[in-house]
């Protein structure tokens, strides 16, 4: 955690939201009694692949241990957020899904009472009854037919994260962009759906005030424990390839993935 992690709010008017920043990290601040109410909570969530954030699909990035990688899609679930108070207690945010895609960074997560929190948890994918569900057609969350692993939701269900583009596999990550591999992960049914917890870095919902909550997505650390050299590593496609042990490592690879921002 970074002691000097400042956060930021808005002050909500009536049709808009006016940004300001404050620290969050002063114990004074946390234990002081905020008034009952409620504050509006937004997640802004940044796409990285190692420490070089992905603002446009197609660009080739270079990773800290010099693997070139060119992202195509990067995008995934995040339901039953719930808002960790400083006792321990949680707060549940009442039917909440959002799909975080590369080119949005900020969403508003909804009317939440205010009062002082540590932590923030999630699940990334979504519910066994939402994953078998028939989304409407106006549900621009749901109906989405490129997280679906059939021409429909169902039978098969969701997608939870979808991650493809080309990566270095050469061994020493010395490889050229000609050599660079196509790579597919879509990763979903019940058995891969995983909890994240952040670390504990406090903030205040206060009444009437927009909190955010700052985070980065690295997209690099699905790769932990995936040996890129072998070429049936690099495809994950359907409900039955999930079942194999490469949908248990990527799945049990996405909590390290979020972080707050730096």
């Amino acid at each position: 955690m970074n002691s000097k992690k400042y956060i930021k709010t808005g002050l909500i008017l009536v049709a808009a939201i006016t940004a300001f920043t404050f620290s969050s990290c002063k114990k004074d601040k946390d234990e002081t009694p905020v008034p009952a109410g409620n504050g509006t909570l937004l997640f802004h969530l940044h796409t990285n692949v190692d420490t070089s954030e992905v603002e446009d699909y197609g660009d080739l990035h270079v990773m800290t241990n010099n693997r070139k990688i060119i992202v195509n899609k990067a995008q995934l679930y995040i339901s039953n957020i719930q808002l960790i108070k400083l006792d321990g207690s949680t707060y549940s945010v009442p039917g909440k899904i959002m799909l975080k895609k590369m080119e949005e960074e900020e969403y508003m997560i909804g009317s939440v009472p205010a009062g002082n929190y540590r932590s923030v948890k999630f699940d990334v994918g979504l519910s066994s009854s939402t994953n078998v569900s028939v989304p409407a057609s106006g549900d621009s969350t749901l109906n989405q037919p490129a997280m679906w692993f059939g021409a429909t939701a169902q039978p098969a269900g969701f997608v939870f994260v979808d991650f493809e583009g080309t990566v270095d596999t050469t061994t020493a990550a010395n490889g050229s962009i000609a050599q660079m591999q196509s790579f597919t992960y879509r990763i979903g049914t019940n058995a891969n759906l995983r909890t994240v917890t952040l670390p504990n870095q406090n903030y205040t919902v206060s009444p009437n005030q927009a909190q955010f909550v700052h985070m980065t997505i690295d997209y690099n650390k699905i790769f932990t424990g995936i040996p890129l050299n072998v070429s049936s590593n690099l495809n994950m496609s359907t409900t039955a390839d999930n079942a194999g042990w490469l949908g248990t490592q990527l799945s049990d690879n996405i909590s390290s993935m979020f972080s707050y921002e730096e």
